[in-house]
């Protein structure tokens, strides 16, 4: 059985945690994931935290220290080499997993100005914006993303750039690919 101090923290607490970290060192980022599907969709349970730092993948180094700085477990030698090789790595805080990705394209600059500011509790934390989420989550294009999407786009309604979003993925899979066809199903 495991003891309540060796018990992951919930993912909005960790969340919280780490956004006024960032903040408080003057650190770009933004979450996503769950967390930020929870501002502009159905919120659901999950048992990690997504999190982008806008910090070049070119400097692994750099992030980890970042990422340590702020009270994050991180491998060094794995994060080095999928953060070059992939633009991501995972680190614990308080024993939760944080998916951390950095910035691998020009979409990036992109979501990084369309961040919001929103209240998780009652402190102002950086959050992708709906679309960017969607955008991230067409990427991945996994059954649970298309769900969350759909779920976005009913309580979003007429707010939702919807045209953003499909230009983003043209610009990056083409307009014959599978997420265009399944974006304009979504949306039509």
């Amino acid at each position: 059985m495991t003891s309540e101090s060796e018990a992951p923290l919930d993912p909005g607490i960790v969340a919280l945690r780490l956004a006024l970290a960032l903040d408080e060192r003057g650190t770009e980022y933004a979450l996503g994931g769950a967390i930020a599907l929870g501002f502009w969709g159905q919120p659901r349970g999950t048992i990690d935290v997504d999190l982008t730092l806008f910090l070049p993948k070119d400097k692994p180094s750099e992030l980890i220290w970042e990422l340590q700085e702020v009270g994050c477990e991180v491998s060094a030698t794995r994060a080095s080499q999928s953060l070059r090789e992939h633009g991501f790595c995972s680190a614990h805080f308080a024993k939760t997993r944080v998916d951390v990705f950095v910035p691998t394209s020009a979409f990036y600059d992109k979501v990084k100005a369309r961040r919001r500011r929103m209240h998780l509790g009652k402190e102002l934390v950086s959050v992708l914006d709906a679309e960017s989420l969607v955008v991230f989550k067409l990427m991945f294009f996994r059954e649970q993303d298309l769900l969350d999407i759909k779920q976005i786009l009913r309580i979003q309604g007429e707010r939702f750039d919807r045209g953003w979003v499909r230009e983003q993925i043209a610009d990056m899979f083409g307009l014959r690919d599978l997420r265009i066809t399944r974006w304009d199903e979504l949306t039509s």
